[in-house]
Order: structure tokens, then C-alpha cells, then sequence
């Protein structure tokens, strides 16, 4: 009798031991399972991240370009404005007007239109084929 208790005992034991077994397996495999869908998400993720990266990498090269490009125009601006406050405080407009009304005038108004024509130009708007001015826009 007591050899049956003790082998009860001992398949208890073994089947104690067995089930815990196939537990462990189990839990493993499923975390097996769930750290790899981890690791794929994780790594989409990542990838998503490094075209991002290259992306602003790219943009803020181009940037630097384009910001150079208009530093040199702004100073080409700045440089003209210099040379046209010059040649303003070369001439007495309003002196020059008193003797020579008209062609003042002229020169005035072809000049706000080269200039209206050329924010016409610059935003997109005006005829398709403008009238000719005396004077090239810039």
C-alpha cells in the first residue's frame, strides 16, 4: 500500500513537473511570439524615422542654398539702393521740376510703371504681353 501511495506520489510529482514544463514552453513561445511582432513594429518605426531624418537632412541643405542665394540678392539689392540714394543726392528733383515739368514727369511716371510692371511680374499677375516701357525691368 504504501508503495502505491508513493508511486501516486511520484506521477504526481513527474506530472507536476511535466505540466510545468509544457506551461514554460507555452509562455515562452508567446512571448517568443509577442516580442517579435514588438520588434517588427519597432522596426517600421525605426525606418520611418531614419526617412524623416534623411528628409530634413536634405531639406535643410537645400535651405542653406537657397538662404545663400538670397543673401546675394539682398545685398545686389542693398547695393543698388546705395547707387540710386547717390544718384538721388546727385540731383535736385525739386529744382529739376521747376525748370523742366514735363520731363520730369515723364521720367516719373515711366518709372512707377516699370516698377508696377515688375510686381506684376514678380507676383504672377499683369497681360500676358505687357506693353513695351522705355526702360528694361529688372
Amino acid at each position: 500500500m504504501i508503495k502505491i501511495y508513493i508511486l501516486i506520489i511520484v506521477l504526481s510529482l513527474v506530472g507536476g513537473v511535466g505540466y510545468g514544463a509544457y506551461y514554460y514552453y507555452k509562455d515562452t513561445q508567446e512571448r517568443i511570439q509577442t516580442l517579435t511582432e514588438n520588434n517588427a513594429k519597432v522596426m517600421a518605426a525605426k525606418e520611418a524615422q531614419d526617412n524623416t531624418i534623411n528628409a530634413l537632412i536634405e531639406d535643410r541643405e537645400k535651405f542653406e542654398t537657397l538662404n545663400k542665394e538670397l543673401q546675394t540678392n539682398l545685398n545686389a539689392a542693398h547695393d543698388y539702393r546705395n547707387t540710386l540714394i547717390d544718384k538721388l543726392r546727385k540731383h535736385d528733383l525739386a529744382k529739376l521740376s521747376m525748370k523742366k515739368p514735363g520731363l520730369v514727369e515723364k521720367k516719373i511716371n515711366n518709372g512707377t510703371k516699370n516698377l508696377f510692371r515688375a510686381f506684376e511680374k514678380l507676383t504672377g499677375g499683369g497681360t500676358p504681353n505687357p506693353a513695351p516701357a522705355n526702360k528694361r525691368v529688372q
